[in-house]
C-alpha cells in the first residue's frame, strides 16, 4: 500500500482495518483545497475544467479528476459540448458510468431553473373560496367595477380582470350603458384569448346602490353571458354584488325564485 506524498500513516481505511472514508482524496488534499475555494471566492472563480473536475468527483472517487476533465475538453471542445454530450461517447472517452449519468442531468437542471414558474393559483372551486377571494383581493376595488374571474378547468383562477370596454355610464342605474352584445362580446374573446373554461363576474356596487337593485340592473348582461358563454365552451358560474360583507348571487336569486 503507498502511503500519501507527505509520508504519513495510511489511514484505516487504506490499510484494509474498517473505519471511515478518506478525508481527502487526491494529491496533497487536492479536492479539499478546491472546495474551499469554491466556498471562499464562489464557483464563478474556477474555469471551465475545474469545473469540469469537481462534477466528476463522485464518479471517481479515489484519482485525481484533472487529466480526465482536461481531455474530456479536449475531445469534445468546451464544457457546454461535454455536458451535452451522449452518455455512450462520454464513456468511450474515459467517463465512468455514473460520471455520464451525473453530467447528463445538468443540462436538465439547467432548462429547468430556465423555466418560468408556475404561478400559485387561487382555488375558487366553492362557494366559500370565492367569498374569501373577494374579501382578501377585492375590498378595495373601485366602487361600481366589473371584475371577470376567468377560470381553468378545475377552478383555479387564471386571471382576475376588470372590464376593459366598461364606461362610468354603464355603472349606475338609469344611464345610458354601452350595448350588451359589445361588452359580452369583449367578455368572451378574453375568455378564448385565456383558454379559460369558465367565469364569474363580480360587481362591486357603488356606495349610492343597494346589492339587490344592483344585481337587478345588471340581469341582462348575465343572462346575454349565459347564452353565450356555452356556445364557446365557457362555463358562466355566476354573477355576484358585493357591497362591503353584504353580497347577492344571481345563482342564489334564481335558486329561491324556484
Amino acid at each position: 500500500m503507498v502511503s500519501s506524498e507527505r509520508g504519513e500513516k495510511p489511514s484505516s481505511f487504506e490499510s484494509g482495518e474498517g473505519g471511515v472514508p478518506f478525508s481527502s482524496t487526491g494529491p496533497a488534499g487536492h479536492r479539499q483545497r478546491m472546495r474551499a475555494r469554491v466556498l471562499s471566492a464562489g464557483a464563478a472563480s474556477l474555469a471551465d475544467y475545474e469545473l469540469l473536475e469537481m462534477l466528476l468527483f463522485p464518479g471517481v472517487p479515489r484519482r485525481d479528476t484533472k487529466p480526465l476533465a482536461k481531455a474530456l475538453i479536449n475531445q469534445f471542445g468546451s464544457l457546454a459540448a461535454v455536458l451535452e454530450a451522449p452518455s455512450e461517447a462520454l464513456k468511450a472517452a474515459g467517463a465512468t458510468r455514473s460520471n455520464a449519468a451525473l453530467l447528463g442531468l445538468v443540462p436538465l437542471a439547467a432548462d429547468r431553473l430556465g423555466a418560468p414558474e408556475e404561478p400559485v393559483r387561487s382555488d375558487l372551486g366553492s362557494w366559500d373560496k370565492l367569498l374569501a377571494y373577494c374579501a382578501a383581493h377585492l375590498a378595495t376595488a373601485e366602487a361600481g367595477s366589473l371584475h371577470l374571474l376567468f377560470l381553468d378547468s378545475r377552478n383555479h383562477l387564471l386571471a382576475d380582470e376588470v372590464l376593459p370596454t366598461e364606461s362610468p355610464a354603464m355603472r349606475g342605474e338609469g344611464c345610458e350603458s354601452i350595448p350588451v352584445p359589445q361588452v359580452v362580446s369583449a367578455i368572451m374573446q378574453r375568455a378564448l384569448a385565456l383558454h379559460a373554461c369558465s367565469l364569474i363576474t363580480v360587481r362591486l356596487a357603488g356606495a349610492d346602490v343597494q346589492p339587490d337593485r344592483q344585481l337587478l340592473h345588471d340581469g341582462a348582461l348575465v343572462q346575454a353571458l349565459l347564452q353565450a358563454a356555452p356556445l364557446l365552451a365557457v362555463t358562466m358560474h355566476d354573477h355576484v354584488v358585493l357591497k362591503g360583507r353584504r353580497w347577492r348571487s344571481f345563482r342564489h336569486l334564481e335558486q329561491q325564485a324556484w
